[in-house]
């Protein structure tokens, strides 16, 4: 099962070497940018955790396709509640981590955006990441470990997932798809190498998210608000795609970020921080209202205005 987990040979050799030699840790932080491959991984350590095979994690018993299908009774998967974790979800998952597994020997819980556990919560969280029950595994999910507390990080252990090369994320996507190389090519160039974003692009769900990200920038740079608020629109009567344009908005943001720190950004470093904190911000408005109501041309208006108001 882990040789379908393309790329990051370092993170395979220490799982596989973890599963060896019989002490699974207790904690595990998987941080990496979306697309990645996290929640992948994380499925692959549920699976080694509980799998009853020599060989675990199989892949191939009943057990490794139930964590496959997020079907397991012992792995489960916690979310925040929109922007936050609230403590009340932390104070479930504390309190149910002491509950005996229903079919084998571990449980595994799965928390996904931990980026977005406050301070509080974490802490809650930390009383049962202390003294963990011995059946239990944690697997928090976030985009940078820096975002929990130290005491957080210093109880897990930390897997940075990267994208994989070349040729490897070429044939990874072949196999799964089918696609033309040139195709594949074409996908992880405007994915940057992220596999996950590449399987979207050549999905179709993620080209105009991706496409719209690229018009705002080149727009900031040219300083051309008309052109900005027209992609923006765009997006008026899909909300599902406004949330992937922000996303892909704040990822190429990221990106420029680490450019301009080595010199070579095409704007400057203040643009691009700004960029960043208003994509972050309109996309925690967005979340926020799930399930109510929420007018994506206001919002996206407000959201160009305060890019130009402040250049």
């Amino acid at each position: 099962m882990l040789d379908t987990f393309a790329g990051n040979k370092e993170i395979k050799e220490s799982v596989r070497s973890f599963i060896k030699s019989g002490r699974f840790p207790h904690a595990f932080i998987i941080e990496g940018e979306e697309g990645s491959g996290r929640r992948t991984l994380a499925k692959i350590l549920a699976a080694a955790a509980v799998c009853e095979s020599e060989n675990a994690p199989c892949g191939s018993c009943r057990v490794c396709d139930l964590v496959t299908r997020d079907g397991h009774s012992d792995v489960l998967t916690y979310r925040p509640d929109g922007a936050t974790f609230k403590i009340d979800t932390v104070r479930e998952i504390r309190d149910n981590a002491y509950v005996m597994p229903i079919e084998g020997k571990r449980k595994v819980n799965i928390l996904l955006d931990c980026d977005k556990m406050n301070e509080p919560a974490q802490n809650a969280f930390l009383k049962v990441l202390e003294e963990p029950p011995e059946f239990m595994v944690f697997i928090l999910i976030c985009q940078n470990a820096q975002s929990l507390l130290t005491t957080v990080r210093s109880r897990c252990v930390t897997l940075t997932v990267q994208n994989p090369d070349l040729a490897e994320a070429v044939n990874f996507i072949s196999l799964k798809t089918g696609k033309p190389e040139a195709d594949i090519l074409e996908a992880l160039e405007n994915s940057h190498g992220n596999i996950g974003k590449a399987l979207d692009i050549l999905s179709g769900t993620a080209a105009e998210a991706v496409t719209a990200a690229k018009a705002i920038f080149a727009a900031v740079k040219e300083r051309d608000r008309l052109s900005a608020l027209k992609t923006v629109l765009s997006f008026e009567k899909d909300r599902l795609g406004f949330t992937a344009f922000l996303g892909e908005l704040r990822l190429l943001a990221q990106r420029e970020a680490v450019k301009c720190a080595k010199g070579e950004g095409e704007v400057g470093l203040s643009v691009v921080s700004r960029l960043l904190r208003i994509a972050e911000d309109t996309e925690m408005r967005v979340r926020r209202h799930v399930g109510q109501p929420l007018s994506i041309q206001l919002t996206s208006t407000a959201m160009v205005a305060e890019i130009f108001d402040g250049m």
